[in-house]
């Protein structure tokens, strides 16, 4: 295939396990990619994400020790790999969150600089890359024109949709823009891009990773509720809560297994807080806190039910992989009733297919242990649910739709030049 056909996908390298973002979201999309439509991608050329007869590229840069100033670096690399000579010609889909240097980046690309230098030094490159990339930008964010347009098509996924309505100007300049939720598609188009450049494709995973619990007796080795979410004030309230209330009749027997990657400054207090006010539930074995987790299937199939109590997705996939990794692996859904993560149970009733229960957060956190207790005391409406979650991944929640949804957009952008 031509590199004008052969799109590059644009993220942080997909290397090594504990990705999130845009790189969580390719390792589930690339392996469900159509065959005979091979693409590039950054990662490890010793680990592909698709066995060598797809023929993907992968471009490899390091992942680099230390904190912020290597992550910039990594990334200054990137953009310096994207700015080559033989990629001027390439479609580029964009898999980052919406920011000022990402959308300054993705301005860059599309105006298309002339080539910077061929250094082999990575410093060297990825400090002329930056202010090759900052200097196009610039030029394209005030509005001048730009005598060599990008002769390819350059598409954003928003792999966060915190923040977006600051940088709609900046989104503009891209031949289309995805959203992963109808939440944010209509956030999207309120804030004035047309409706052809927005495309809605849902995020997914493989159905294939779990299956539904089939009988009571396996319903009653995986007695345990999990949370894998981001520890907020509010989730950290509501944990709390359910956790006070697992010697009661319907949750005796029951643990709370509270999973939460330690990636950001609001975590620390909360995990503390949690450490502090469980203390005796967590020394009797009722409740287990974990941040890395290596294997999260295998802790998945550990448990029977899955709960969603975060105030707001806050740097995240609209839809978390990790809840539908979680249907996939027939864990029924306790969630707030909020956007975007009410979509899996509207998704779900268009199909007939009930996963869980929505609980109104105006209630407070009684309301969302009243309906963990309800569930834990109907064990054949957890069993129908459980068949349900499953069948929803595969119906609308696959990998292999959200790869067949994006190859199609891919090739209708190409159409068009």
């Amino acid at each position: 295939m031509s590199q004008e056909r052969r799109w590059l996908l644009v993220s942080r390298p997909v290397i090594g396990p504990g990705l999130d973002g845009g790189p969580a979201l390719l390792r589930e999309l690339i392996p469900a990619l159509p065959p005979g439509e091979p693409v590039d991608y950054f990662g490890d050329p010793l680990r592909p994400l698709r066995r060598a007869s797809a023929g993907d590229g992968l471009l490899r840069v390091p992942r680099l020790p230390g904190g912020f100033g290597a992550e910039v670096l990594e990334r200054a690399a990137i953009a310096s790999a994207l700015l080559s000579r033989d990629r001027r010609r390439q479609p580029l889909h964009i898999f980052l969150a919406p920011g000022p240097v990402t959308e300054r980046v993705a301005a860059a690309l599309v105006a298309t600089p002339e080539p910077i230098s061929t250094t082999t030094s990575l410093v060297h490159r990825a400090t002329g890359g930056m202010r090759s990339l900052w200097g196009v930008a610039g030029t394209v964010l005030r509005g001048r024109k730009h005598e060599h347009p990008r002769p390819a098509p350059v598409v954003q996924t928003l792999t966060c949709a915190t923040g977006l309505e600051n940088y709609i100007l900046q989104l503009e300049a891209l031949d289309a823009v995805v959203a992963l939720s109808d939440h944010t598609r209509d956030r999207l188009l309120a804030g004035g891009l047309p409706r052809g450049r927005v495309h809605r494709i849902y995020p997914g995973v493989d159905p294939r990773i779990g299956g539904a619990i089939d009988h009571p007796d396996a319903l009653a080795r995986r007695r345990a509720i999990l949370y894998a979410g981001e520890l907020d004030v509010g989730a950290t309230d509501r944990l709390i809560e359910l956790a006070r209330t697992l010697s009661e009749p319907n949750l005796r027997g029951w643990r709370l297994i509270i999973a939460c990657r330690p990636d950001q400054i609001v975590d620390e207090p909360e995990r503390a807080r949690l450490a502090r006010e469980l203390a005796g539930a967590i020394g009797a074995g009722t409740v287990e806190i974990h941040g890395e987790v290596d294997d999260m299937g295998a802790l998945q199939r550990r448990c029977a039910l899955q709960v969603f109590v975060a105030d707001k997705i806050h740097r995240r996939l609209d839809i978390p992989l990790v809840v539908l990794e979680g249907l996939a692996n027939g864990l029924p859904l306790v969630a707030l009733d909020r956007a975007p993560i009410r979509e899996i149970f509207s998704v779900g009733e268009s199909r007939a297919r009930n996963v869980g229960v929505r609980v109104d957060p105006s209630l407070g956190p009684q309301a969302l242990v009243a309906a963990v207790h309800d569930l834990a005391g109907h064990p054949e409406t957890l069993l129908a649910m459980s068949h349900d979650a499953t069948g929803l991944v595969r119906d609308a929640f696959s990998s292999a739709r959200m790869g067949a949804d994006l190859a199609a957009l891919h090739r209708e952008l190409l159409s068009r030049r």
